[in-house]
Formats: structure tokens, sequence, C-alpha cells
């Protein structure tokens, strides 16, 4: 039968699915309540499909979900590879890669329905296809319930992609008018308007009340329309529809005889309508038909039926541990929680599903035997690592003092070392490094008696002098770091600790970087590609550590490049702290690009994203600095907050370059900062550590520009010879100024030009930051040479000239100008010192903005808004 009024959403999908076929796939949301209509939608669609294959996954309402439920439903018809990755548990980029190639192998439609149920997993599935479709030829249809009061984040942020995604559509689908109702109605002896009222239009109400209209009176709801088809039903199939009513999901055939259940109960709701079968089992045709049956359960009485559930899926080769807890805990049964629970966190950790495993971790130790505290302990320990990875750094470490306790009460000394050393991390990155360095400190004292080689408490002790010496690395006290890490390496260990490894790697070749060891950067590099993209997170900790560095060191173009290496793996295997910590970083290197909108993008994501304290450091300055030099109002609530995080953490590379930040605003804005008073302590203590050579210059080139006092025996370490910042000290601004050209930096090229004193070279400066869009420091340049008597000093650009119409960045505008001359990507990635990757990245989204096709078609569309001077012969008239 043909549903009314969904033409035009049917004639959208079967264009999707044209698309699809010529390989321009995409991703579909089908929004709408509850019955409105959009699992009927979309069946009816899969039901007349040619040219591909249809797949159907569901997500079950159950209390946890289990992880990569859909793709689990249809694994077998994707093939060998996946239903392996699925059974074996493999990491979920594995997963994603390969699902990828089977949807771009052929032409496919896969279904995931009821969407609003689903697992991280799965969602963060949907959001790595959603970036790729465009090159399968498959389409992606999802339904979800729109009126859900409160999505679930992942899903929330999956919107916002599909929102901002030119390869993904959202429909939402409405009520059904008076005059669709009219013709549902035919007719019956029932009021189309009353009707309409009563159900405001929603189909399946609708379709209830309809099919009881010739039944005595109008039902008052829909309720009482689903549940009117029970009624006369025998004992046998009144316990099979109250048992079905108890799975939150279809019951499989191979379930039936150990449940008990027979054809005749079966027969008898299927001619009262109320089942459904698809390739999973048995289930109710609606879930608000199972609902509906599910509220009238005598009260208690859901108990016997979960237990007979368990009691038979136990029988079963391989029972879902998530289905198993499931119906566990609605019978009260916490031994039998407490094993599956336990069993299901582990499956949704490895699986990526991070949010989901900490709630089975949390639900099993809330039904753990009481006098179990070693098993009690256990639990809380893998409970906060996954809060940690899901950013709920103060309920990890909440969990993090509990298993502790529990240990110390068992005389588990290995277990208490091990928790302060957990704690250690945890509490950094919440932002207490004193706390940190104190549990650091006292997982040493544990540990230290208990570590006889080969004993457990041996490799313990080399993690536990691990992380106390990556804090010293961040204090840049790197003589301590090294001591630390040589007492690690004395550790006698069986050798198979493969995280001490990667770790002690980092507390030595990143102390040697940061004293200038440019072969000790080329072997942790090397160490990095040789693991490719299987990285644990202390992998993933080396790569941030390195694009730090290379971005406090100005090595910017190498920056770039690890950082497009290592986000999309912190992306792929679910590491949110890397990543938010790695674009809070790219964060800092594209305002010294001068791609102030992306920096401005990366860390309002970060603010918004993140709870640890620690990756808020750089996108607090960040914002700060660019809305200070724009004028806009934000700037002193952001700069004071990275002052704040900065003096919290009191390390001095997050010290130093706040410091410089605060002297910037007191240069652009004229305002006195009394904290600047104590800079010249903080470069004589903090700067005078090794590794903080550039941002100690940085600082001290701040104080010279506000005209400070000679710095004296407090003078920065010597920054190196060939920097920029050196030059400045040394009093050639100009050579500075070419050298910061050369690092692709402009706003510090700009400064440099004004610290030259000369007129043009101020003129020069001027129209870098007029296309910085600096309006605040431009400003502030062109009253003080109009101070000076400088004459023929330039007028502000109008705001279209500056701006322009197509809305591009000011590192846009520069590729685009770039672009018309002809050049590759290779040769903008030359001239403006960037990746060529990068070059790439800003040619598209140049051409999406222009809305082109082509590089030629670009370049006019520039020389028509005036971006690029029209150099072309005028014809004689």
């Amino acid at each position: 039968m043909d549903l009314l009024e969904r033409e035009d959403e049917q004639r959208l999908l079967a264009r999707a699915w044209r698309e699809a076929r010529s390989g321009a796939g995409s991703v579909v949301l089908l929004a709408g309540e509850s019955g409105i209509g959009k699992t009927s939608l979309a069946r009816q669609f899969a039901a007349g499909l040619t040219g591909g294959e249809v797949l159907w996954g569901v997500c079950d309402p159950l209390g946890v979900p289990r992880p990569l439920g859909p793709l689990h439903d249809v694994a077998d018809d994707l093939g060998e590879p996946i239903a392996r990755l699925l059974h074996t548990g493999a990491p979920p980029y594995e997963i994603h890669r390969v699902l990828l190639d089977v949807l771009g192998a052929r032409p496919l439609l896969l279904v995931v329905d009821d969407l609003q149920w689903a697992d991280e997993a799965t969602v963060d599935l949907l959001r790595f296809l959603l970036r790729r479709i465009a090159g399968t030829r498959s389409l992606v249809l999802a339904t979800y319930r729109a009126d859900e009061p409160d999505p679930q984040p992942a899903l929330r942020a999956l919107l916002g992609d599909v929102a901002r995604t030119p390869a993904a559509t959202r429909l939402e689908l409405g009520p059904l008018s008076v005059a669709a109702v009219t013709a549902l109605v035919g007719g019956r002896a029932i009021d189309p308007d009353h009707l309409h009222a009563l159900t405001r239009g929603n189909s399946f109400f609708v379709t209830e009340v309809v099919s009881q209209g010739g039944v005595g009176e109008l039902p008052v709801s829909v309720r009482d329309a689903v549940l009117a088809r029970t009624a006369g039903l025998d004992a046998e199939a009144r316990d099979l529809a109250d048992l079905l009513a108890c799975a939150p999901g279809p019951v499989p055939d191979t379930l039936l005889p150990a449940l008990g259940v027979g054809i005749g109960p079966l027969r008898t709701l299927d001619s009262a309508g109320l089942l459904a079968r698809d390739r999973r089992g048995i289930t109710y045709r609606h879930d608000i038909c199972r609902l509906a049956v599910a509220g009238a359960i005598p009260p208690g009485g859901e108990i016997a039926l979960h237990r007979r559930m368990v009691d038979a899926l136990e029988t079963l080769a391989d029972p879902d541990p998530a289905v198993l807890a499931h119906h566990a805990l609605a019978a009260g049964d916490d031994g039998r929680v407490f094993r599956y629970a336990a069993r299901a966190g582990r499956v949704a950790a490895t699986a990526g599903a991070h949010t989901e495993a900490a709630r089975f971790f949390a639900t099993a130790l809330e039904h753990a035997p009481p006098d179990a505290l070693g098993a009690r302990a256990g639990l809380c320990e893998l409970l906060a690592h996954e809060l940690f990875l899901t950013n709920r750094l103060g309920e990890a470490i909440a969990a993090c003092h509990r298993a502790i306790g529990w240990h110390r009460a068992e005389g588990d000394l290995d277990g208490v070392g091990a928790g302060h050393r957990s704690l250690a991390s945890f509490e950094w990155y919440h932002g207490d490094r004193e706390l940190a360095v104190e549990h650091a400190a006292t997982a040493i004292e544990v540990l230290g008696p208990r570590a006889a080689p080969g004993t457990p408490a041996a490799a313990l002790l080399g993690h536990a002098l691990a992380a106390r010496g990556f804090l010293a690395i961040q204090d840049n006290d790197l003589a301590s770091a090294r001591e630390l890490h040589d007492r690690a390496r004395a550790v006698e260990t069986d050798g198979t600790d493969d995280a001490l490894e990667v770790r002690l790697m980092l507390v030595d070749l990143v102390s040697s970087i940061m004293t200038g060891d440019a072969a000790a950067r080329d072997r942790l590099l090397g160490a990095l590609e040789a693991v490719g993209d299987q990285v644990k997170v202390e992998h993933s900790t080396c790569w941030t550590q390195l694009a730090n560095l290379d971005v406090e060191q100005r090595r910017l173009d190498a920056a770039e490049k690890v950082l497009d290496r290592s986000l999309p793996l912190t992306v792929r295997w679910e590491y949110p702290i890397c990543e938010h910590w790695q674009r809070g970083v790219r964060a800092r290197l594209r305002v010294m690009r001068g791609a102030w909108d992306e920096a401005v993008h990366d860390a309002d994501g970060v603010l918004t994203e993140s709870g640890s304290l620690l990756t808020h450091t750089w996108p607090s300055l960040m914002i700060g600095l660019v809305a200070l030099r724009r004028g806009g109002d934000e700037a002193d609530t952001h700069l004071e907050r990275g002052w704040d995080i900065a003096a919290r953490f009191g390390e001095p590379l997050r010290l130093l370059p706040a410091a410089s930040a605060l002297a910037e605003r007191s240069w652009v804005t004229g305002a006195p900062d009394a904290r600047l008073d104590d800079v010249p302590a903080l470069l004589a203590e903090a700067g005078a550590r090794p590794g903080t050579e550039w941002s100690a210059a940085e600082l001290a080139v701040w104080l010279r520009r506000l005209g400070g006092p000679d710095l004296g025996a407090a003078a920065p370490p010597t920054p190196p010879p060939d920097g920029p910042y050196r030059l400045l000290l040394d009093g050639e601004p100009a050579a500075a100024a070419r050298r910061w050209a050369e690092l692709g930096a402009p706003y510090e090229q700009a400064l440099a030009l004004l610290d030259t004193g000369e007129p043009a070279e101020a003129f020069a400066a001027l129209e870098l930051l007029d296309r910085l869009g600096a309006d605040a420091v431009a400003a502030k340049v062109r009253r003080d040479l109009r101070a000076r008597g400088v004459a023929g000093v330039p007028a502000r650009p109008r705001t279209t000239t500056r701006t322009n119409p197509a809305n591009l960045t000011a590192r846009q505008v520069d590729v685009l100008r770039l672009l018309a001359e002809g050049l590759t990507n290779a040769g903008i990635a030359a001239r403006l010192f960037i990746s060529e990757k990068t070059a790439d990245h800003h040619v598209s989204a140049i051409l999406a903005k222009l809305d082109v096709p082509t590089r030629r078609e670009a370049a006019a569309a520039a020389r028509a808004l005036g971006i690029v001077p029209d150099r072309r012969v005028a014809q004689p008239t």
C-alpha cells in the first residue's frame, strides 16, 4: 500500500540511490516522532529498490546498547572480513576501513533503524562514513526519533556533522494532514477531524484507531487501541505476549524452544496483528505495541519473565553479554549482572564504545559481591580508564581513589602503587600538577621496596618512574627527567611491557629534543612511523609531544605534517584526550600561520568538547589573542582564563607564552598590567631552563616593545642563532621579518617590520595586518604613525575589500591569489610554507565557497570579485 503524503521524501530517496549507484554515495537521516512512519517509509523504499542489495540493522532499546549492534545484524551479508573483525573484537578503525571498502565495491543500501538507541561506536562509525561516503556506490539510511528529550552527546555531534556535510541529508517526517486521515478512515463511522485531533496526525496512532473503528466505541487512547488486540488471548498466547514485551529486540528463532514457546501462541499473536518477523527473529511490529503490552504486565511480573530470558539465552553458543546484562538487571540477579556487565564492558571498550563501556563497568560494580574487594578494585580501575578516555576526569579520579582503598584493604600494595600512578596522570590532565607529582612520588615510594627482579611490582615501578619523568619534562626539569629515565631503565623486568618501553622512549627522546637535538626528533618520528596506524594511547601521547615541541620551536612546516598524520589517528582510535590536546596545538599553529578562523574553530571545539583543563590552555590563549588583534569583546575573558590555567600548572612552556599574551594586550590597548612587573623574575627562573629558548625570547621581545627595563641577568637563554627572535634582540628587525616570512608567520612578520621604525616597512606591515583582519592592531599602528607625523598613512580598507564577498579567510585569499597565478598545489605549498596536503584542503574549500568546479573558474571568480587584479588586456571598442 502506498504511504500517504510521503511522495517528496520518496523522490529524494530515489534520487540519492541513483546518485549512489553512479559513484556519489551519501547518508540520509530520516527523523520524526515515534510512530510517524520512519521505518515504514524506509521499508517501502527498500522493498522497491533495484540495482543493489539491502542490509538492515537495528539499534535496540537496551539499558546499555550493544556495541556496533546494527553492524552485527548484517555482518554475514557484508562478508567474511567484517564478520571476523566483529567476532574477534577488532579495533574500530579496522572495522570502519573494511566497511568503507565494501560500500565502495558494490551498490548497497545500509539501513540503521532506531538510531536514537545507538551505542557510541555505531554513531562514531556513521561519523566516519559521513566524511567518506561520497566516494562510494552506497547509500546509508538511518532513522531516529527526533522527539527524544535528551539525545546522547555522540548523536548530537553526528547531527551537527550532517548539517555541515554536502554528502548528507536530514529528512524530518511531519504528521498526516486531515485529508490523509480522511482517506485512511474511508467509509468507517469515525470523525476524521476528531481522530486527527486525538492522534495529532501520527501515522501509527491513526492506523491503530482506524483498525479498531468497527468494534464498539472509539478508544480514548492509542494504548487502548493496541491493548484491544490482546483482549481474549488464551493463557499461553498472553504469556508469550508478555515475554516478548520484555525483550528490547527480536527474539531469535533458535531461542524459542528454550523459552518453551510453541507454534500455537505464535499463530494466535500473529492473527491478532501484533507480531512481525525479521532476520533476527520475532518481535512486535512496532515498539509502541511492545511498550503498551509491557505497561499492562502486573507489578512484579517482569522479574520471572526476565529470568526466563536469561536462562534461555545462556543455552546459546555465543550470547551477547549486553543483552544478558540487560535481562539480568531487570531480573534482579546480582551475580549475573556482575558477570555479564563486566564482560560487556570489556567488549564495548575493545569496540571503542567508551561511554557504554563505562556504563557497563559502573553497573557491574554496583552489583559486585560486597566482600569481593579485589574484583571491585579491578572493576574500578577499568571504569576509571574509560572515564578518563571520555573526559570525565573528576569521576575517573574518584573511581581511582575507590580502587586504591579496596586494594589497601586487601593488602595489595601493587594495586595501591598502580592506582597512584594512574592518579598522577589523571590529576595532571585535570589541572592539578602539584597533586599529580605527589601521586607519582607515592607510587614510587610504595612500589620501590617491592620491585624485585621479575615481579609485577618491578614493571609497575618502571611505569611510576616514567610518569614522574614525564611530569619533569613538562616542567623543563630535564636533569630530573633524565635521572628518572635511567632509574626506570635499571629496573629489571621481563621486557614484554610495550607500554613501558614507549613511555621511556618518550622521556628519553622528548627531553633530548628540548635541548635542540635534531637527531632525537628524527629517532622519535621514525619510531612512531614504524608503528604505523596501530597506535596505543602511549604512541598518541608521543605524537602530541612531538607536535607541541615543533610548534614551540617554530618548526611550523614540520608541525603541520605531524598533525596531519597524528590527529586522524586520535579520532580513529578514540583517544579524545590526545585529540583535544592536539587540536589545541593546531590552534596555536594556525594562529602563527595567520589562519585565524580555522584556529578559532579548533579552539572553540576543544573548549566545548573537552573536560580536561590541560587541553584548554592553548585554545583559551589563542581565542583571546585573535579577539585582541581583531578588536573582539571576548579577548579579556579568554586571555585571563588562559593565564589562570598557565599559572595553575606553573610550567614554563605555558607560563611564558601566557605572559607574552598579557604583554601583547598591554601593547595593543595601552593598558598597564601589574603582573608584567614580575616578568623579569619569571624569565630569570623559568626562562633559564633548557627548552624554553623560544618562548623566553618571545617574552623578552615583548618587554622591549613595551619599553621595559634592560633585563640584565634575567635575560633569557640564547635563542637559535638564525632564529627571528635572536635577530630582533640583536637589533636586526628587517632580517627578522624576512625570517618570519620564510617560516610562514605573517603576523610576526608584520610586527618585525614595525620594529624597524621605517614608514615604508610600517606600510608593508599594515597591508599584512589588514589582510589578516587584525583591525585593532592596524588601528593602533595607524594612530602611532600619525602621532609621529608620518604622511601618507594608508587608510583602512573597505570592509568588502578586506573580507571579500566570498567570505574567504585571509589564508584562503593568499592561496586563491597564487592559484590565479597558475601555481599547482605543490607550488602554492612552497610559496606559503605549508604542506601540499594543506594547500589541497585550502583549494577544495575555496572551490566550495566560490561554488565553482575548476581552478580556472575560481581564478575568474577571484578577478570578478576584485580579490585578484584583472590584468587581462582590454580589447579596443
